[in-house]
């Protein structure tokens, strides 16, 4: 039903509120995926998507966008092995006042000023495997209903407040996550034979999601603070029992996932100096959840992380280092190490006139030693034809996210053809 609603209102606002427009050109791209996991047994797979798209504006005061798409997966998975879903990827209509804009839609909020790890772009839920296999975070993004009055403060601040009527999920995989090899999600014998209960948050006005960010300039530095009070994308497991009266005793019953809410303050601040640009964010989260050591249970604590960014030019040839730090503060034992260092790097090349392009990249938990290298050769074969050739690894043996996709490596071929 809301997919029927949201589908409704974008062709009211097609047909109805630009009927002036003469014609209708979609644009978009088809993209179609080749990907083998080596450590999966023998995993082969083809992922496709078409994306449609259409874009409008309107005497300055007026924006209208949509896109569409459709994702295929065939594979030789054991189990659920193919599947076709569509989806709207974003939606949404955003007025131009005098002082001020409103966004209403389907869509996507881009916050933070760090890359690939933004700790406080948190307003979406990631599909995890996108953050892998593709190129930029962005593309990892899954649109949330939102809201957004964005009242401006002279030529150089503005406040963006957000509402979020219900809670959406984040996923390892859209693509039959159950059966995925990004799917993380493992319960020790004989526990895996348990029944799991997810609790999801109910859609009432307690539940809502909302928050809001400020933003100013102050000389050359453009800086930013942010508050949001929602849930976490993915939820913690704890395992509950019941009385076993022949036995006299308590055995497991269910294994129940239960998403955390929390709340979020963070900052973000970028200058450029010389041909240097200098970037910093942080986020410090309270009542989130974290996976105790050595039992099927959950922790709640507080939360920080936070960091430094470089980036330059030179030439053809771009480089991005960034280093976060995180802070867990628990009582409990748990799974992940309470003291992380990550360290980030990507590097780019250019070459023949920006029709073949080079990149590296790279995550390395100094903790928990733990790291994923993905390298990346891109070739234009006609004017709106890109071949992307990719090599990811993971490599990790603690408890941390990272590592636990040390048995995820694979072998990636993407064609990409825009119109």
């Amino acid at each position: 039903m809301k997919t029927i609603r949201i589908i409704l209102l974008v062709l009211f606002f097609s047909f109805v509120l630009l009927p002036c427009r003469p014609a209708y050109s979609l644009s978009g791209y088809i993209e179609t995926n080749a990907i083998y996991f080596t450590h999966k047994e023998d995993i082969f797979e083809s992922r496709n998507r078409l994306l449609l798209e259409e874009r409008e504006d309107s005497k300055d005061w007026f924006t209208f966008y949509f896109s569409g798409r459709m994702d295929v997966l065939l594979s030789n998975r054991d189990e659920e092995n193919n599947e076709i879903i569509g989806k709207i990827d974003d939606a949404y209509i955003n007025f131009y006042l005098a002082k001020g804009e409103v966004k209403i839609g389907y869509s996507k909020v881009f916050w933070g000023k760090l890359d690939q790890l933004a700790p406080t772009d948190i307003v979406n839920p990631l599909d995890i495997s996108k953050l892998f296999l593709e190129a930029e975070r962005k593309e990892a993004k899954l649109a949330v209903p939102l809201l957004m009055v964005s009242p401006y403060f002279g030529k150089q601040s503005r406040l963006d407040l957000i509402l979020v009527p219900f809670f959406e999920e984040g996923t390892y995989d859209e693509l039959n996550e159950k059966s995925s090899p990004f799917n993380i999600v493992q319960f020790p014998p004989p526990l895996e034979k348990l029944p799991v209960e997810e609790e999801l948050p109910s859609k009432n006005v307690r539940n809502m999601e909302y928050g809001g960010r400020f933003s100013s300039t102050f000389r050359e530095i453009d800086w930013s603070i942010y508050y949001f009070r929602g849930f976490c994308d993915f939820p913690m497991y704890k395992l509950t029992y019941r009385f076993n009266p022949i036995l006299n005793e308590f055995i497991p019953n269910t294994i129940k996932a239960e998403y955390f809410k929390y709340n979020m303050l963070g900052y973000d601040f970028e200058l450029v100096r010389g041909k240097w640009g200098i970037r910093g964010e942080g986020a410090f989260f309270s009542d989130q959840g974290f996976q105790k050591k050595g039992i099927l249970d959950y922790a709640k604590g507080n939360y920080f992380i936070g960091g430094f960014g470089l980036d330059r030019s030179f030439g053809d040839n771009y480089l991005n280092l960034s280093v976060l730090y995180g802070k867990i503060f628990v009582d409990d034992d748990i799974e992940e190490k309470k003291d992380e260092i990550t360290l980030l790097g990507n590097i780019e090349r250019k070459f023949s006139y920006e029709t073949k392009v080079i990149k590296l990249f790279s995550i390395y938990n100094t903790m928990s030693n733990s790291i994923f290298l993905k390298g990346t050769f891109s070739i234009m074969l006609l004017e709106s034809l890109w071949v992307d050739l990719s090599v990811g690894i993971f490599e990790g043996k603690d408890k941390d996210t990272l590592s636990k996709f040390q048995d995820s490596d694979f072998f990636f071929i993407k064609c990409k053809y825009n119109f």
